[in-house]
């Protein structure tokens, strides 16, 4: 069982990138400022440790939405009201992850917690975790 890739979305100056993995050994190779060590701290972040996680990780073009949406809440807040909360209003400004993993079928047993149902009958299957 190994990352097949990884797709991270607005994280610092990443938007939308696609990672992928050998299964064995993966370089990490390009110009200087394009991304390397970001890509390098969003697996670190969403893997192991993600209280880690700071205001400056979230895209900069994205900071006008996330304002707005704040200040909305905030308005309501302050008229009494009960500000709601939907995360599909977040998602598309918010560092988010996917994961998608190469499972051998002896290895299922590793991440059936991930599993939806357990009809599942094999196929590819989209954990998002971010």
């Amino acid at each position: 069982m190994y990352i097949e890739f990884v797709e991270i979305r607005n994280f610092r100056k990443l938007q939308s990138i696609r990672v992928d993995f050998s299964a064995k050994t993966t370089l990490f190779v390009g110009a200087n400022n394009s991304g390397k060590t970001s890509a390098m701290d969003a697996l670190g972040y969403f893997l192991v440790d993600q209280s880690s996680f700071t205001t400056n990780d979230f895209t900069l073009s994205n900071w006008t939405c996330i304002n707005k949406m704040a200040a909305d809440w905030a308005a309501v807040a302050n008229q009494g009201g009960s500000p709601s909360f939907c995360l599909s209003d977040w998602e598309t400004s918010l560092p988010s992850m996917d994961i998608w993993l190469h499972v051998e079928t002896d290895e299922i047993h590793y991440v059936n917690h991930l599993l939806p149902t357990l009809d599942w009958e094999g196929g590819v299957l989209a954990c998002d975790c971010g």
